[in-house]
C-alpha cells in the first residue's frame, strides 16, 4: 500500500500551487501583451453605448471581426448574413462566450444611428453583436493592426479574424468559407 508522509503531502500542494501561480503570471503577461498590441481604445457601437476595444470586448470573450461600411451594396450585407447563420448555429453561447465584432472602415459616415440602422436592416441588431464605430484615427489604427485599413472603404477586405485573446490564438477566416466551418473554427478557439 502506498503511503504518503506529511512531507511528500506538503511538497505535492506546494507544486500543485506553484504550477497555478505559475500558470495564472503567463495568462496575465499574455493579456498584458494582447493588450498592449490591440489598444484599449473607446468604441461607440450602434446603440451609442462605449466600449474598451480590449477590455471590454477581447479580453474575456472568443470574437469574430469582421470589416464593415453602412454604405456598401453587395459584400457587407452578405458578409452578414452568413455571420448571422454562425449566430444562429452557436445557439446560446452566442453573446456570452461568442461575440461578433463589425468594425466600420468608414467612421465618417459611419455613426452609431447608421450602424444601427445596417445592423436592423440586416435583423443582425441583436445582444453580442457590436457594430463599432470611433473617431477615424482610432479605427485606422486599429484596424492597421488587424491588417484591415484601406482609405477607400470599398476596396476593405473580407477576411475576418476570429481569436481567443486569453491564450493568444488567432485565425483568419475566408468569407466565402461555409457557415459550419466557421462555427467548427470558433469552438476550436473556446477550447484552448
Amino acid at each position: 500500500m502506498f503511503h504518503i508522509t506529511i512531507p511528500l503531502l506538503l511538497w505535492l500542494l506546494s507544486s500543485s500551487v506553484l504550477a497555478q501561480v505559475q500558470d495564472d503570471v503567463v495568462a496575465k503577461n499574455r493579456l498584458e501583451k494582447a493588450q498592449q498590441y490591440f489598444g484599449d481604445e473607446m468604441l461607440l457601437d450602434q446603440h451609442g453605448q462605449s466600449y474598451r476595444f480590449f477590455s471590454d470586448l477581447l479580453s474575456r470573450h472568443v470574437v469574430l471581426i469582421n470589416v464593415i461600411f453602412t454604405h456598401c451594396r453587395d459584400a457587407c450585407p452578405m458578409q452578414t448574413q452568413r455571420l448571422q447563420m454562425v449566430r444562429n448555429q452557436l445557439g446560446d453561447q452566442f453573446g456570452t462566450k461568442f461575440l461578433f465584432l463589425s468594425l466600420s472602415v468608414d467612421p465618417e459616415r459611419d455613426d452609431p444611428q447608421a450602424m444601427k440602422a445596417f445592423a436592423e436592416k440586416q435583423q443582425a441588431n441583436v445582444p453580442g453583436w457590436y457594430f463599432l464605430t470611433a473617431e477615424k484615427t482610432i479605427l485606422q489604427q486599429i484596424l492597421n493592426r488587424l491588417g484591415q485599413w484601406t482609405d477607400d472603404p470599398s476596396n476593405h477586405s473580407t477576411l475576418m479574424i476570429a481569436g481567443n485573446a486569453q491564450n493568444a490564438h488567432w485565425v483568419k477566416l475566408r468569407p466565402d468559407s461555409p457557415p459550419e466551418r466557421i462555427v467548427a473554427d470558433l469552438l476550436r478557439l473556446a477550447e484552448h
